[in-house]
């Protein structure tokens, strides 16, 4: 059973007939739920329309751990890092003496900033070349760290989401220039009323290019607001869903008119997910394993949990030090909500074939055509980079720590990578 009370339109799969209602609990095939004037009804789920069953699906299935979080021990750490030195940190894959010295700039890169857990992995033609793992699996720093771990790569996840939305496209189920109101039919939540007019203009392809309205630097990126957004809905963070984040955002002023210019957006990946789900009527992650990971051979793309507790087995641990130092259970940041934004775990490895069969604007590689493109990931407990150079050679690179609340570290890493990589690359 589920209980959390969230507004929407329902539609009777026979009559079609509409009524709008809050969704209290589900339990033994029939959902709860409660009218505008108050009264509670049951209405068995079989007489809904398949989006509302699929709905109350998703909704029971947020409720519950993953079945193999109870297999997993993992457990995020909120202290500092005790001091590393490079020669302590364990390595573990097979290496490879010409990538030496840039095994070497990761293991100081780690010292210097007090990360734990590190895993790199570097492939060329289609080929894994050099599959590393670096530092240890538990933050008590006993047992090393094995290369095949999966590491959350925070907004890497963006990358996947546009080779996602290009994938609809192709295959003629999407357009670009599609309006996004009106598809995903925001006008059913309650949020829609009043809300800036301007959100009728958007389209998918302005949330491609981050051009939807929202800018952060001018009003903050609201997808943090976890807090305020569990008030309005009366729910608590680990019951807080990306529904409740598209909801939220529109009761957001757009900051300018769709299409007029680029501000880094997480809502707009978060909206898109909305779409992917919409368009293919699958679940994102299902979608995902059905398309761009089946394409890539990226088997290990799965969906983070914000809470150790949560999280799947086979996922490493995230030190959240210095932003939050001491344990929250919840967390307040919520990777689960924000899905489209960053909630991607994978293998460095899978990344790496991700690379190899779409360009980081999510387009899928032509044989024989040279790409140049890079991206990175942050946030709480997650550092990650990846790279796709003119002679063919991809990487990823991901830590499981980050600086205080910037993105900082991901340009340090990757200036002394590329470093030491441009002296070997041509031998590779």
């Amino acid at each position: 059973m589920h209980s959390s009370s969230i507004a929407r339109v329902w539609t009777e799969a026979a009559s079609g007939r509409k009524v709008d209602a809050e969704f209290v609990s589900s339990a033994d095939g029939k959902v709860l739920v409660q009218m505008k004037g108050g009264g509670k009804v049951s209405i068995d789920l079989v007489r809904l329309a398949p989006e509302d069953r699929s709905y109350v699906e998703e909704r029971v299935k947020s409720s519950a751990k993953p079945a193999a979080a109870a297999a997993s021990k993992v457990e995020d750490f909120f202290e500092d890092t005790p001091k590393l030195k490079a020669e302590e940190i364990p390595a573990s894959g097979e290496e490879r003496p010409d990538l030496a010295t840039v095994d070497a700039a990761i293991r100081n890169f780690m010292v210097e900033k007090g990360i734990g857990a590190v895993t790199f992995a570097l492939s060329k033609n289609g080929k894994i070349l050099h599959d590393r793992a670096f530092g240890w699996a538990d933050p008590k720093l006993k047992e090393p760290l094995k290369p095949g771990v999966k590491m959350r790569v925070a907004s890497m996840t963006k990358p996947v989401v546009m080779a996602a939305i290009k994938t609809l496209i192709t295959d003629g189920k999407l357009k670009a220039e599609d309006l996004v109101f009106p598809l995903l039919e925001l006008g059913q939540f309650q949020e829609s009323k009043g809300c800036d007019e301007r959100w009728q203009k958007v389209t998918i392809q302005n949330l491609l290019d981050h051009k939807g309205g929202w800018d952060r630097d001018v009003s903050g990126d609201f997808t943090g607001l976890t807090t305020q957004m569990c008030e309005m809905y009366d729910v608590k963070l680990n019951e807080l869903t990306p529904e409740h984040m598209l909801r939220f955002g529109l009761t957001r002023k757009l900051d300018f008119a769709p299409g007029e210019r680029y501000a880094y957006c997480n809502y707009g990946y978060i909206v898109l997910v909305r779409v992917i789900e919409k368009v293919s009527g699958q679940k994102f992650m299902d979608y995902l394993h059905a398309t761009v990971a089946k394409t890539s051979g990226a088997e290990s793309f799965s969906a983070s949990a914000s809470d150790a507790r949560d999280r799947q087995a086979g996922e490493v641990w995230y030190s959240y030090h210095p932003e939050y130092t001491k344990p929250e259970v919840p967390l307040r940041f919520r990777t689960d909500a924000r899905d489209g934004a960053g909630i991607l775990a994978c293998t460095a490895a899978d990344y790496c074939r991700f690379l190899e069969n779409y360009s980081v604007l999510g387009n899928q590689r032509k044989p024989g055509a040279k790409y140049r493109g890079s991206f990175a990931g942050s946030h709480p407990g997650v550092t990650a980079i990846c790279s796709q150079r003119v002679d063919g050679i991809n990487y990823a690179i991901i830590c499981n720590r980050r600086g205080v609340g910037s993105t900082d570290w991901n340009g340090d890493l990757r200036k002394v990578v590329d470093a030491e990589l441009e002296k070997v690359a041509a031998g590779l």
